[in-house]
């Protein structure tokens, strides 16, 4: 995961008009069924969750949020938002990151379905990630879907007056800039929490590896390859720098040195995973003494 920024986000004229539209005549609609639930004695909760479901699975509706997909990928170069995997073999969502029209941890919730048609919702997602599935090669299984958990003592919006801003989710969100580096990775691939654990910022970075599913097979192979390839490119950049003063041997550094600002670069894929095997390079240990790689060091900061 790398921060994203979606103010950056590019809105395409007439879609928030659109959106606008859409979520008055949902209004609308949840209104009718309570009206005719009160009339015939039904329950009003029921009916008010029908019309939500059936009011967001309108194709007219759905394409609504459909049409930022492409947009909203471009933000972080068709990386999934959460894994950080171009996974081009896997479909991609838009994931509603307060869920739309169910809440998992709370059964009676409506979900926040007056942001369905709200843009700073959104998240750019693989399916890994964003639909519940078991991985078989890794005997995990994830997926966000309807899940939504916040931190304990944590208040939830339950109306449309309700304050969002007030919740502390427990989820890590990419659009948040400092939620990313809560996360952090082994040498064999795996994501781990950064930080101690018995803290809020160890639950929820550990929550959010088994909701978001970031342990698959698929990531942390992916990751795993990308520790190598890091590991093998410092040792060469070592056994070059000592010999920089040759100019062919300098360009081969720097090239080599390219490679390495590609890797972790915030639009390359896993960069997150690539930044902390760096970061793990700049101290050695050296028949029994740490040594640190100062040169290493300089070019990550």
């Amino acid at each position: 995961m790398r921060y994203v920024d979606i103010d950056l986000l590019h809105i395409p004229l007439g879609w928030q008009e659109r959106a606008n539209r859409a979520l008055v005549e949902l209004r609308k609609e949840i209104a009718a069924a309570e009206v005719q639930a009160r009339t015939v004695g039904e329950d009003v909760s029921a009916a008010r969750k029908k019309a939500i479901s059936e009011g967001l699975k309108k194709p007219e509706r759905q394409v609504i949020w459909g049409d930022l997909k492409a947009n909203l990928a471009t933000l972080r170069n068709n990386k999934c938002w959460y894994s950080e995997s171009k996974n081009p073999a896997s479909d991609k969502n838009v994931d509603h990151f307060r869920p739309k029209s169910r809440v998992a941890e709370e059964p009676d919730h409506e979900g926040y379905w007056w942001l369905a048609f709200t843009w700073r919702n959104y998240r750019y997602s693989s399916q890994w990630c964003n639909q519940r599935r078991i991985d078989v090669l890794s005997g995990t299984n994830g997926g966000k879907a309807d899940s939504f958990p916040l931190c304990n003592g944590s208040f939830r919006a339950h109306l449309e007056t309700d304050d969002c801003e007030l919740e502390k989710p427990e989820l890590l969100d990419p659009t948040d800039p400092n939620d990313w580096r809560l996360l952090t990775f082994r040498q064999d691939g795996n994501v781990i929490p950064a930080k101690q654990p018995n803290t809020i910022e160890y639950q929820r970075a550990e929550k959010s590896i088994d909701v978001y599913h970031l342990h698959c097979n698929e990531f942390v192979k992916g990751r795993r390859m990308l520790a190598g390839q890091i590991q093998r490119l410092v040792q060469d950049m070592e056994t070059l720098h000592p010999k920089i003063t040759d100019p062919k041997l300098q360009a081969l550094f720097k090239r080599r040195e390219k490679e390495l600002l590609r890797a972790i670069a915030q639009d390359a894929e896993y960069s997150a995973a690539a930044l902390a095997y760096a970061k793990a390079e700049v101290y050695t240990d050296r028949a029994g003494q740490q040594i640190k790689r100062e040169w290493l060091e300089e070019i990550l900061t």
